[in-house]
């Protein structure tokens, strides 16, 4: 399981500051009465060096409240540690684990099953059961003292002690890891939907802003495809070629803009055949950019989502100038794991659509961003001296998902 953020767990360590506070108090109270009526068990001295430690743990939190997550946590786990600890001296002091406040042992273990990893929180269940049970065989006491008798219990009644506090110990951890992961679900999915609402606002204007763009392209778009087809073929073999592509273009940007998409969502293909696709579709564009597909995997995908998706990871890599991109696929458990590699050479101010360096991939990115977060995926963008890889995680069922 994954840490808590630093402030979730400075959290923590302020309620278990407050939470030990009160158990200072109380037990000073129940000393104090206990002097009232010449019952104390130990002399007050004592009583007052043991609440001093009790309360020592609390020192390391003004120093060290601005520390990092991981420091946090290591805090959290050495404090909750030291309660234990600490408490299992003055028990051994009172007579051990027959005194009724042993008990006060599984509020450390609470705290630390609702707030740290598994792997933190077993030693400190184990310390707190080893250390209960150690503290059965502890009686210091006095032999006519007056709590004499509260302490002298059989050996199977202290086993059956150990046995209900190990239970109870084990009982809070698992609770506490289940309350734990189930908090964290709830606030991936509350931060996987407000994602999702911001970036569907942002698509909207977008949408709206390349409505009109589309509405004003479409006039000097319909008298370029007439001047072009006015015009005579070029005195050389480079002119025509030039020509020829720029008529290519022309008619590619009056199909998008008469397009109506008319897939079903359901209709699914393979990576390897999108790929195909999108390697003629980018002709026009570069026609020097080869795509190469390496598998080893060739899942079935939703086609008109990854067609969106892998045209503007190309048009990214053909405004970066690449001259080829690497697909690779595989399976990991229950998600497909997908990258897209382009040699486009300029990576300078990869954020900014006004330098010109990998300009387009600002809407570019949103729709890429977007498309995956309907599928369940997410995308990670490294950017090396060369290469640029989009890695896509999405899962098995998210895949063939309408």
């Amino acid at each position: 399981m994954s840490s808590l953020p630093s402030v979730a767990l400075l959290a923590w360590r302020q309620r278990l500051l407050v939470l030990r506070g009160i158990a200072v108090v109380i037990f000073a109270l129940l000393f104090a009465t206990a002097w009232a009526h010449s019952l104390s068990p130990m002399p007050a001295l004592t009583v007052l060096f043991w609440l001093t430690l009790l309360w020592l743990p609390s020192a390391l939190y003004w120093p060290t409240r601005h520390f990092e997550s991981n420091s946090q946590q290591h805090l959290l786990t050495l404090e909750i540690g030291a309660d234990i600890l600490l408490f299992l001296g003055l028990l051994h002091q009172l007579g051990g684990s027959g005194n009724p406040v042993t008990f006060y042992l599984l509020i450390p273990v609470l705290i630390g099953s609702l707030s740290l990893p598994l792997l933190r929180l077993a030693p400190i269940i184990l310390l707190a059961v080893i250390g209960y049970g150690l503290s059965l065989r502890g009686h210091p006491m006095p032999e006519h003292h007056h709590l004499h008798d509260l302490h002298d219990m059989s050996m199977t009644h202290g086993i059956g002690m150990w046995l209900v506090f190990s239970a109870m110990a084990a009982v809070l951890g698992g609770l506490g890891q289940a309350l734990q992961k189930a908090a964290q679900q709830q606030q991936q999915q509350q931060a996987t939907k407000l994602t999702l609402a911001l970036q569907r606002e942002r698509m909207y204007e977008i949408a709206a802003d390349l409505a009109d763009r589309a509405h004003e392209l479409n006039t000097p778009l319909t008298t370029l495809m007439l001047l072009t087809d006015d015009l005579e073929p070029g005195q050389n073999e480079a002119q025509q070629q030039a020509l020829q592509q720029i008529k290519k273009l022309a008619n590619r940007m009056s199909d998008t803009l008469k397009r109506n998409n008319s897939e079903t969502p359901q209709q699914r293909t393979p990576l390897s055949q999108l790929l195909a696709e999108q390697q003629r579709s980018l002709r026009a564009l570069a026609p020097t950019l080869k795509i190469h597909w390496h598998g080893p995997d060739d899942p079935m995908l939703v086609t008109a989502a990854w067609q969106r998706i892998l045209a503007n990871l190309g048009y990214n890599a053909c405004d970066a100038g690449a001259t080829q991109m690497v697909a690779r696929c595989q399976r990991d458990n229950q998600h497909w794991l997908i990258q897209i590699s382009d040699d486009g050479p300029r990576h300078n101010n990869l954020h900014d659509d006004s330098s010109g360096d990998r300009s387009g991939m600002g809407i570019g990115l949103v729709l890429v961003e977007t498309t995956l977060a309907s599928l369940g995926g997410n995308l990670e963008l490294t950017f090396n001296t060369r290469w640029t890889q989009a890695r896509m995680t999405i899962p098995v069922s998210g895949s063939n998902a309408p």
